[in-house]
């Protein structure tokens, strides 16, 4: 039986930032390890997370951080695809690029669309389904000017804007035909940056991300 595959695209959620020593958790912590164990051998999940990638913007201070610009590539590097797992926007809420809520969800629209506009032109015989995930909450440590990353997220402004995100990230799911998961209902930062999971966050992040992989495929 061929396997199912899976891309795990977004940021340093994804590519499992540690946050008490700014490290990387390991296989069978960070969450996209334990949806390959929990899944199993009938499926095969690549990990494709990056510290600090956006939707759409370029950072004037780290490289290829635009994940629009580099969908593409780690398409093509995985192809064919039966799954495209997209958990991006937290990064767009730093306070220097004045994001808005409606900006942020378009940006997740203009990477779905890339999805979709790559494999029509250049892969029309196998259409990878899209699971669109919301970010998670910003947490109060942050907002109160207690984590690292409080005066780069601009405190009080990501805490509330990270609330606005996952009613339109459920429309825009809607309106491009994807499958839709609000991170937030399923996991929560940590204490220790109010931005990135813990290991608990981790494990029901998995869960309900496993949760979603098996009802898209037994359709």
């Amino acid at each position: 039986m061929k396997k199912k595959s899976i891309l795990c695209y977004g940021d340093s959620n994804t590519f499992g930032y540690r946050p008490t020593d700014s490290g990387r958790y390991p296989w069978g912590v960070r969450w996209t390890s334990l949806l390959a164990e929990r899944l199993g051998e009938e499926y095969h999940v690549i990990e494709a997370g990056l510290n600090s990638r956006t939707t759409v913007i370029d950072d004037d201070l780290e490289k290829d951080r635009n994940g629009w610009k580099t969908i593409d590539v780690v398409l093509e590097m995985n192809w064919p695809l039966d799954l495209v797992i997209l958990m991006l926007g937290t990064n767009d809420m730093k306070v220097r690029y004045q994001t808005q809520a409606a900006d942020i969800v378009e940006g997740a629209r203009r990477i779905v669309q890339e999805i979709r506009r790559l494999h029509e032109e250049i892969h029309p015989d196998w259409m990878p389904r899209i699971l669109l995930v919301s970010p998670l909450l910003i947490g109060e440590e942050l907002r109160d000017g207690k984590s690292g990353f409080s005066e780069s997220f601009g405190g009080e402004r990501a805490y509330h804007l990270s609330r606005e995100l996952a009613p339109l990230y459920r429309k825009v799911a809607g309106e491009e035909g994807c499958r839709f998961l609000d991170a937030a209902a399923a996991a929560s930062v940590g204490h220790t940056d109010a931005l990135h999971l813990e290991e608990e966050g981790h494990r029901e992040l998995a869960a309900a991300i496993e949760k979603e992989v098996r009802e898209i495929f037994s359709r």
